[in-house]
């Protein structure tokens, strides 16, 4: 790269603002500060309503930087948004209405099922239409400014056939980020015919690529053996950003009340029913504790979650609180006016031993206790546990989460040192990256 002075780079990433929630975090954070490296990012997303909208992002977009967004609606969106509809506002031709709750829950069944068959048809998933439409976008740009790399962010795994396909029209390197796992993650749940088609493309793209990043040692051991000795392999690892940190107003905190906060969703085996269920146990034995704790999930917590929310909310009433979507800035006041903080992983699979989501380091970042619950073997419980941040339990361990809570509750919280947390620093990161490739781009061309 030593003849410019500059690599200009095409980053394919769907989730980027305006659009909001975890996905977009990553993505925005490297093109944020891969410019003081001298990398200049092209981003090729998503212009969708259909997601959660965050606005407040795009002042952390650098000023001048070329954003492509295309619009695109998942097909599966559109037909989950008719099954929704009234059958009365329906083309299609009427049907006897459902009465009672088991007739209800039975349209409900059936419904997810044909969404869940239609979603398996999304090959190879549901943004697979923007694929054409973002190639398209890149060959405008091209034609304008040479192109020195390809990167890609997934999921979609549709990001990534993109950048196949541009990065070997434009004989340049690519790079594909694997922010989670495709066929081999915990919450894959395609049927076995779909299996065989999504092992054949990922392995297929694993071997095209020309460097593979992902958030986690155990996430790249899994990916460089199926990618094969030729791909170099790095593990960079979401992170915070100090400067999201720097205008925060903290709540005054409650000396009477005990605030535990989760921030983020809940999808797949990522559920709040164990923890739910440890905090009926507690307040069964200690009906005092009632009055003290509370429990604030910040963030669209998934509808899939909905009845099991509402029934404790109904059993009892007005220790659980809730925010919907909130901006990144008011989520990271939320978990730093907290008294402790709650990440779910889930299974103790494979897959989720290698979960580092990225709420983990900014929760690691505010020096408040952990409890984590999922996957004790797996590096997030590791990285809790070596930095003295807090305690982890198994998915299902709901009685200890009642003893956890009562110790918690009477002053024996661990004091995490929020210092800690500093090698996980965004723009530290983004200098991992940017070193990784520009060692890609060289190796490509034979210069190293």
């Amino acid at each position: 790269m030593s003849e410019r002075a500059v690599m200009r780079i095409l980053m394919f990433t769907y989730f980027y603002p305006p659009l909001g929630g975890a996905g977009v975090q990553r993505s925005l954070k490297f093109s944020k500060y891969l410019p003081e490296l001298g990398i200049m990012p092209i981003v090729i997303s998503a212009d969708s309503s259909a997601y959660t909208q965050d606005h407040s992002l795009l002042s952390e977009v650098p000023p001048g930087m070329q954003v492509v967004r295309v619009p695109h609606t998942p097909a599966l969106t559109r037909l989950m948004a008719f099954a929704k509809k009234p059958a009365g506002t329906r083309k299609v031709s009427a049907a006897p209405a459902l009465k009672g709750p088991d007739q209800a829950g039975t349209a409900k069944l059936w419904r997810d099922r044909a969404l869940r068959a239609f979603g398996s048809f999304q090959y190879p998933d549901d943004k697979a239409a923007w694929v054409r439409l973002a190639e398209q976008a890149a060959l405008r740009v091209m034609e304008r400014t040479p192109i020195d790399l390809v990167y890609s962010s997934s999921p979609p795994v549709s990001a990534h056939i993109a950048a196949m396909r541009v990065a070997r029209h434009a004989q340049v390197p690519w790079v594909a980020d694997f922010r989670d796992l495709w066929t081999a993650n915990p919450d894959y749940i395609a049927p076995g015919w779909r299996r065989m088609l999504d092992r054949r493309l990922e392995s297929r793209l694993l071997a095209t690529a020309n460097g593979i990043v992902t958030v986690s040692e155990n996430l790249a051991a899994v990916l460089a053996a199926r990618a094969g000795s030729g791909v170099p392999v790095q593990s960079i690892p979401n992170g915070y950003d100090e400067a999201d940190f720097a205008g925060i107003t903290v709540g005054e905190q409650e000396p009477k009340r005990f605030r535990i906060v989760h921030a983020g969703t809940f999808y797949g085996s990522r559920s709040p029913e164990s923890f739910l269920r440890g905090v009926e146990q507690l307040l069964e034995r200690e009906p005092a504790a009632r009055d003290r704790l509370r429990i604030r999930l910040v963030g669209n917590v998934g509808s899939r979650f909905e009845p099991l929310l509402a029934s404790f909310e109904a059993r009892i009433p007005g220790v659980l609180e809730r925010t919907g979507y909130v901006e990144h800035q008011r989520a990271l006041a939320e978990i730093m006016s907290a008294d402790a903080l709650l990440l779910v992983i889930g299974g103790d699979n494979e897959g989720a031993a290698g979960v580092m989501t990225g709420k983990l380091f900014e929760y690691l970042r505010t020096g408040r206790p952990i409890l984590l619950m999922g996957a004790l073997g797996g590096e997030a419980a590791r990285l809790i546990r070596d930095a003295g941040a807090g305690e982890t339990l198994g998915h299902d361990e709901t009685s200890n989460v009642a003893a956890l809570l009562s110790r918690w509750m009477a002053g024996a919280a661990p004091q995490p040192v929020a210092e800690r947390a500093a090698a996980y620093e965004r723009r530290a990161l983004t200098c991992q990256l940017g070193a990784f490739l520009t060692t890609v781009h060289d190796r490509f061309h034979g210069r190293n």
